[in-house]
């Protein structure tokens, strides 16, 4: 089957992407002081290899990612509850490659969201937007080695793991980190969209469990 490059704009058109749990809203350096109440987890950042732990370091963050933005490269997003309208976290299409049609998946979000649904929802709306408005061609995302429950996470969610970049990061503590890979096609799309809604579905359901006072499942998976 032929494809095509795509002609997206520069920057992409900035949209509002809206879930029953998240919505996704066009990043902005004016979202620093609701991201620095969140960003000082350092749980956050563990196995990321981007960093926004401090004020400063989330200046330089939102600088580079609306940088990236204004050049084309990515399509940045903060994930707002609807519950309460707090800011809970970011998420993007970065990497992105017109001529192929593909991009890389990259969030992170506040402990407090991990487990309800939260992330799920916002990989579901950008998925969506990536495959069915910009017909992506191809998603990928990228998961530290050691991240067990994110690699689960993506595997659940119809993720397909492709390999591992061995020693392709050095990290903030100067470990040499092993990156896994996983893709989503366009072709694999519906199926795996089906995967995630019941994902969700089985999310929001524990969430409203926990809210009644009800024990959370064994293994529950996290952000």
């Amino acid at each position: 089957m032929s494809s095509f490059p795509a002609n997206w704009p520069t920057p992409l058109t900035a949209v509002k992407l809206h879930g029953h749990i998240v919505q996704l809203e066009p990043l902005a350096v004016g979202d620093e002081p609701n991201l620095v109440q969140i960003c000082q987890d350092e749980r956050i950042w563990r196995y990321l290899t981007s960093y926004g732990g401090t004020h400063e370091a989330m200046r330089r963050y939102l600088e580079g990612a609306m940088r990236d933005y204004l050049s084309g490269s990515a399509l940045p997003f903060v994930i707002r509850a609807r519950s309460n309208q707090d800011v809970i976290g970011t998420t993007r299409l970065k990497n992105i490659s017109r001529e192929h049609r593909n991009a890389v998946v990259g969030s992170w979000l506040a402990a407090s969201a991990w487990g309800s649904g939260a992330n799920t929802e916002s990989k579901l709306l950008l998925l969506t937007h990536a495959f069915e408005t910009l017909n992506c061609v191809r998603i990928e995302f990228h998961a530290d080695s050691r991240n067990l429950r994110s690699r689960t996470a993506l595997e659940k969610i119809g993720a397909h793991e492709e390999g591992i970049l061995r020693s392709c990061h050095i990290t903030r503590d100067g470990l040499l980190r092993d990156t896994v890979v996983f893709s989503i096609l366009d072709r694999e799309w519906p199926e795996a969209k089906v995967k995630v809604l019941s994902r969700l579905e089985t999310q929001e359901a524990r969430s409203r469990n926990k809210n009644c006072g009800a024990e959370p499942a064994n293994g529950e998976i996290g952000a």
